[in-house]
């Protein structure tokens, strides 16, 4: 195993398991997770000042649901593809860097918008 498929390993892991216990949290009902896991969201949330988080605001949660639908299947189509050395790796690559380059600009407009705009860094 190469370099490069063993860091793309390590954060896909972590992105498989992120995805359903963290960021499934925003869109879908609290009621449904256990109590440690939505204590530990609100921690998160709290600690890092993530107003995503705890606000909820609804480009975010459309953020969450697609990387539920969508970065979380992929996620774990590549740990699959890197273990077994399958060709097709490089595109679920290339699929996931899209929906995350593309999540991101979502993410970080709200920053620069309001520190131009209103002069305040949230």
């Amino acid at each position: 195993m190469k370099l490069i498929d063993t860091i793309l390993f390590i954060y896909f892991i972590i992105i498989s398991f992120a995805i359903p216990l963290l960021d499934a949290q925003v869109c879908l009902p609290s009621s449904i997770f256990p109590d440690i896991l939505v204590r530990f969201k609100n921690w998160f949330a709290n600690i890092l000042g993530n107003y995503l988080i705890s606000e909820k605001p609804h480009f975010y949660v459309g953020i969450a649901l697609l990387e539920l639908l969508f970065a979380w299947p992929i996620s774990i189509a590549s740990i699959y593809g890197i273990v077994d050395g399958k060709s097709w790796v490089p595109t679920t690559c290339l699929m996931y860097g899209v929906y995350f380059f593309t999540a991101l600009v979502f993410l970080v407009f709200p920053h620069f918008f309001l520190l131009e705009f209103y002069g305040v860094l949230v």
